[in-house]
């Protein structure tokens, strides 16, 4: 790697340009950027050639610069808080993109001060994460035959919203409100697959039928499948009819 001269700005601090940029290995974003164990050692290793770069170049300096000093002001740039705490940034981060995804971080530079020395970085080859629309209803494509004329998954935004007429519930916190809101689509995931399993079942039935004819009397009956009266008298109890 090699560093440009220091150019000084208005406002005292001095830029040393990188050449060429360097790359860093790739991160994921969500509400933040999340720090991985290869990036803090990539950087860790970019620091030291940094020290040694500035440490070769002591005409840049009003005197030529001690290690020590450029440790105590280019500090490491992650670490921990504390022996507990989960390892994070401590350099300056580039600005958060637009939503979540994986990007590089690109190192341009240094800006150096009389009381620290700090990475310049740019987001490089960002890549938004995929839209997660849908939800699979059926774990393997091929346990559904005619699956054409079957839905095998259904969007959010076809979900049935909610009745205006459902009283306000107070407010709760955010977490209890992801619990509700995810309990919720499983019962009406489970309703609906209930519904597809009615229609297979009766085109089953049908098809049945229209090969084999009627059933003789002494053949068992479709209904010996059925639950019985007390497992039914059971289940109605512990979920609320469907309107």
């Amino acid at each position: 790697m090699t560093l440009h001269p220091p150019k000084k700005d208005k406002s005292g601090i001095y830029t040393l340009a990188l050449n060429p940029p360097i790359s860093s290995p790739r991160l994921t974003y969500d509400t933040a950027w999340n720090l991985t164990p290869d990036w803090a050692s990539w950087a860790a290793s970019q620091r030291q050639s940094l020290i040694g770069e500035l440490l070769s170049h002591g005409t840049w300096f009003s005197r030529p610069p001690r290690r020590d000093i450029l440790e105590s002001l280019f500090g490491p740039w992650t670490g921990k808080k504390s022996t507990q705490a989960p390892a994070e940034f401590f350099c300056k981060v580039p600005e958060a993109p637009t939503g979540p995804g994986t990007a590089t971080w690109q190192l341009t530079g240094l800006t150096m001060s009389a009381s620290s020395i700090q990475p310049i970085w740019r987001i490089e080859g960002f890549e938004a994460a995929p839209e997660q629309d849908t939800i699979s209803l059926f774990g393997d494509a091929d346990t559904i035959e005619d699956s054409d004329e079957l839905t095998r998954e259904i969007r959010f935004d076809e979900i049935e919203a909610a009745s205006p007429a459902v009283p306000s519930m107070p407010l709760r916190n955010r977490e209890w409100e992801a619990r509700k809101f995810l309990a919720k689509e499983r019962v009406r995931e489970a309703r609906l697959k209930a519904q597809i399993a009615d229609r297979m079942a009766a085109k089953e039935e049908s098809r049945f039928y229209s090969t084999y004819g009627e059933l003789s009397d002494g053949e068992s009956q479709f209904s010996e499948y059925d639950l019985t009266d007390e497992e039914g008298s059971e289940t109605s109890e512990r979920s609320p009819s469907r309107p």
